[in-house]
């Protein structure tokens, strides 16, 4: 008998303790590319045990972390955008350890439970976020949460960024495409999107069948695939491009499985990285 759509959502927010892991196994290296010291109070022991599996110890994870932690830095203190949207937040810190502008607010959206976890252990240690920041408990592929976050004091009129890490490849390309257009439309001109997002050639090579087998046997499989991320953000008015993660793995000093080296990445190899999207809203005289 197959999974239900709940029990689904409820394996996937699995996959946020994993990722507190990789952040907690990152920030303890001399040499760390971001210091978390949330994430080893947020990471399960079942994020660990899942993290401890993997080839590269939550390389993919790593990167994208510095990466987009980069990318919001930049456009907030030097574009000077104010809001943030999290949907599928998961265990994410960055509002309690990144330095922010003032007026700067967080707004982070993930699954009831997964909220309630969160909130308790950061209340537990007296956490406090370095700017304004508003949680909200829903599901993004069901419920009506765009007037909850209005209702919450985010301006739609007004440039925002919106990052959605690790959730696209959880999911079938519908609901993707069905969430970039809700989201699309609160985003006004200037806006930015962030994601992740894998190529079909990862979850059919021989490189990669390891790591897919084992995104199955963590009970999260990998099943979404976006092969032409700007094509498609495109037909939602946005301009995008992408980084394969592992080019920015050797810029940071970090190998990402499936370890092809340097010299052997080309057009196809890169195929078997996740790539580190990022798009700008368009005007809707600039779309036409």
């Amino acid at each position: 008998m197959g999974d239900t759509q709940e029990e689904t959502r409820q394996r996937i927010s699995v996959t946020a303790h994993l990722t507190a892991a990789a952040r907690a196994y990152e920030s303890r290296r001399p040499d760390h590319l971001f210091d978390d010291p949330l994430a080893a109070l947020l990471a399960s022991s079942e994020g660990f045990s899942i993290l401890e599996k993997g080839e590269d110890k939550g390389g993919s994870i790593i990167v994208r972390t510095r990466y987009f932690d980069e990318w919001l830095e930049r456009l907030t203190h030097e574009e000077g955008i104010r809001q943030i949207v999290l949907p599928a937040a998961g265990l994410d810190t960055r509002a309690f350890r990144l330095d922010w502008p003032a007026k700067t607010c967080f707004y982070e959206i993930d699954l009831p439970h997964v909220v309630e976890y969160k909130e308790s252990v950061l209340q537990f240690h007296q956490a406090q976020p370095r700017c304004q920041r508003v949680v909200l408990a829903a599901d993004l592929l069901s419920a009506p949460w765009e007037s909850h976050l209005v209702e919450a004091g985010f301006d739609p009129a007004l440039p925002s960024i919106w990052l959605v890490e690790g959730l696209f490849f959880y999911i079938p390309l519908e609901q993707t495409c069905q969430l970039l257009a809700r989201l699309s439309r609160l985003a006004a001109p200037g806006s930015w999107l962030g994601f992740d997002a894998i190529h079909s050639a990862m979850l059919s090579s021989p490189l990669t069948s390891s790591r897919i087998q084992l995104t199955r046997k963590n009970g999260a499989p990998w099943i979404g695939a976006i092969d032409d991320p700007v094509a498609l953000l495109a037909t939602f008015g946005w301009q995008a491009s992408f980084i394969p993660n592992v080019r920015k793995g050797y810029e940071y000093g970090r190998e990402i499985f499936p370890f092809v080296p340097p010299e052997a990445l080309n057009s196809e190899t890169e195929k078997l990285y996740h790539m580190l999207v990022t798009a700008k809203r368009l005007s809707e005289d600039q779309q036409t």
